[in-house]
């Protein structure tokens, strides 16, 4: 949404909260994990050196001196001249937070498939020193991972916010027809479509001084190859196959599992286009 004229985009604010900010419940457990991390790449494993050379970016807000509060704040202040705030977060950010939710916004809710998200985060957090050979099984409670492998929790979510008639955008039909579903969720929202929605230059990193992002979060996504594809595309690609179960771990089939009944809850009330 950064080619939204008149636009502010915020970036993953309530799930730095929670593994940054000043009253994150996860603070420690990520401090533990950047550093095993920094140490098995050869980069020092002194958290709080990286915090500070992270404050020097020009851009973006320090994340280990915010509050959920202060967040929730300033997504509700006033922006003159603006015409959208958007808000791009993770789930886990808001478990036992939706006091820090702001008012006046409408949800957009995007869904996966998980046999297409939990071989994928698998594979991401594997490649972690602590997590070599992980069991998605055992990892709730670590930092990484809530107790409900994200489904539950986006489905409570859902639940909580049913009055204030949130959007649920499948991703699948999003690739397939970006076209479509940008123009339905557009008048939905109550904003002008327009192509440049679809298009976009590729700006590498860059695009992140554009945003409201934690400069530590912005630290970090520059010096790892997770979000390669994203920040060097132009456009929506197409779906993927979605894989065979058979061929998945066992903990990755038994999680998918579980998370099943409440993704399928909300494939059903997702945004239809005409």
């Amino acid at each position: 949404m950064t080619n939204v004229d008149d636009s502010i985009v915020w970036h993953e604010p309530y799930l730095y909260a929670r593994r940054l900010g000043t009253d994150g419940a996860d603070r420690e457990k990520f401090r533990i994990m950047a550093e095993q991390g920094m140490k098995a790449k050869g980069v020092g494993g002194n958290f709080d050196a990286i915090i500070g050379m992270a404050k020097m970016l020009p851009f973006g807000y320090v994340g280990s001196e915010v509050s959920y509060q202060w967040i929730k704040e300033q997504l509700q202040a006033d922006a003159p001249g603006k015409k959208l705030i958007f808000n791009k977060d993770m789930v886990e950010g808001i478990v036992d937070k939706y006091d820090a939710i702001p008012e006046g916004f409408r949800h957009v809710f995007l869904l996966r498939h998980p046999l297409k998200v939990l071989p994928s985060f698998k594979r991401m957090i594997s490649s972690h020193p602590m997590m070599e050979n992980v069991d998605l099984r055992k990892i709730p409670g670590t930092g990484l991972m809530p107790a409900g492998y994200f489904y539950k929790e986006l489905f409570d979510l859902y639940e909580y916010l049913k009055d204030s008639k949130p959007i649920v955008i499948c991703t699948d039909d999003l690739q397939k027809n970006p076209e479509g579903v940008m123009k339905a969720y557009c008048k939905e929202i109550g904003i002008q479509y327009t192509e440049k929605i679809l298009n976009w230059t590729d700006d590498g990193d860059a695009i992140m001084q554009k945003w409201m992002i934690a400069k530590e979060s912005a630290m970090m996504l520059s010096s790892t190859t997770i979000h390669k594809n994203a920040f060097g595309s132009t456009g929506f690609g197409e779906p993927s196959e979605l894989p065979d179960k058979a061929e998945m771990d066992e903990d990755i089939v038994e999680v998918v599992d579980k998370c099943m009944p409440y993704y399928e809850k909300m494939h059903k009330d997702r945004l239809q286009v005409e």
